[in-house]
């Protein structure tokens, strides 16, 4: 699989695989956008509920794409989105 999303801290193959089929195939895709909009995306392209923890990844992954890779230094990981 060639994308991007990759890059971003806790996406791997596999959620990059569910961010695609939720219709966002590079960081820049996420930029601007909400991380439960992009939670309910997978959700209907999974046709079933997926994990919250999904949702804590998708948190990560926006406020990546929104500044230029960069992360606070207490969220580097994506169970640090939880709340």
């Amino acid at each position: 699989m060639k994308t991007d999303l990759t890059n971003i801290p806790g996406i791997g193959n596999n959620m990059a695989k569910h961010l695609i089929r939720a219709g966002f195939s590079t960081v820049e895709s996420l930029r601007g956008k909400s991380p439960e909009d992009v939670y309910t995306a997978d959700c209907i392209a999974q046709e079933m509920p997926v994990d919250r923890c999904a949702l804590y990844c998708y948190r990560l992954a926006v406020y990546y794409a929104d500044h230029d890779g960069l992360l606070p230094e207490d969220k580097q990981n994506w169970w640090d989105w939880k709340g």
